[in-house]
């Protein structure tokens, strides 16, 4: 097992949007394929909300409180979820991301730990910026706390965990997840902390969505009008947390029909040939 990390960060932790409502839904989801698990916790833990929402240390806290998702995250599928932070962040540690069947969950409850990726059966991003795996702890990203979005990546395919805070891509964290399963995880050692999963969503991995990552926004805006039945990714959660930078001079000069030399689809053969210019397509004419 690898870290991988090569982080853009952020010069201070920052909320998601500008709102001070205490019931803030800014960023959220209606989409959940799966939620948080009553009979796979410590027992600190509160659920509500349809089991979307987790407080932990309801009254003082004496240890490290840890839950998992109530499914385990199918092979062969991209994965991303989102937990947004709903109290003060502060202690210990307060950490987002997955483990194994094998986490004992019950371990720590009279110590307060770092605890995921503290051995080699699970893997975690804390709110201090750094990543844990097998005790060891390494940089990774800008620290996060109350009102923070914190996402989490997972593609099943290339075995790869990638972490975003607020919708910003910290880069790949850790390798070698292939063929492991696994479970959503959170933990805390705070007391009376909160977050909610604000979504848990996936889509089966696919030359459509590595073609969706290099496309610009106003190529997805144009796949979205002329083909609707692309539609579920070119408006889903994926288009926007894999969606490539904008270079502003070059996107102006461009049009529609730019665009369709560029990216020719084939909806019969499910696949899309991306970035095929001119000089390219010639040569390939007279390769013919």
């Amino acid at each position: 097992m690898n870290f991988e990390y090569d982080p853009i960060r952020l010069s201070e932790y920052t909320k998601f949007c500008n709102c001070n409502s205490s019931n803030c839904r800014c960023g959220e989801d209606n989409v959940h394929e799966w939620t948080w698990d009553k009979e796979h916790t410590t027992y600190t833990t509160v659920l509500s909300e349809q089991d979307l929402e987790v407080k932990f240390h309801n009254g003082f806290s004496y240890g490290t409180a840890v839950i998992r998702g109530n499914k385990a995250l199918e092979k062969g599928r991209l994965h991303y979820w989102e937990v947004k932070m709903l109290t003060p962040i502060y202690g210990t540690d307060i950490m987002v991301g997955l483990g194994t069947s094998k986490v004992d969950l019950n371990s720590t409850k009279h110590t307060f730990c770092s605890f995921l990726g503290l051995d080699k059966e699970s893997f975690g991003f804390s709110y201090q910026g750094y990543i844990q795996y097998c005790g060891k702890k390494r940089t990774y990203g800008p620290c996060f706390g109350q009102g923070s979005l914190v996402g989490i990546y997972l593609d099943t395919w290339r075995g790869t965990l990638e972490f975003f805070v607020n919708r910003k891509p910290l880069g790949i964290a850790f390798t070698g997840l292939r063929n492991m399963v696994l479970y959503p995880m959170v933990s805390s050692t705070a007391a009376q902390s909160k977050m909610r999963l604000t979504c848990s969503c996936s889509v089966p991995v696919s030359l459509q969505i590595e073609c969706l990552s290099a496309l610009k926004s106003s190529q997805r805006a144009y796949l979205s009008t002329m083909f609707p039945g692309l539609r579920y990714l070119t408006e889903s959660i994926f288009a926007d947390i894999l969606k490539t930078p904008l270079d502003e001079d070059d996107d102006n000069e461009r049009d529609e029909f730019d665009f369709l030399r560029d990216c020719m689809i084939f909806d019969d053969f499910d696949f899309a040939l991306v970035g095929v210019g001119k000089k390219k397509k010639k040569k390939c004419t007279n390769d013919n």
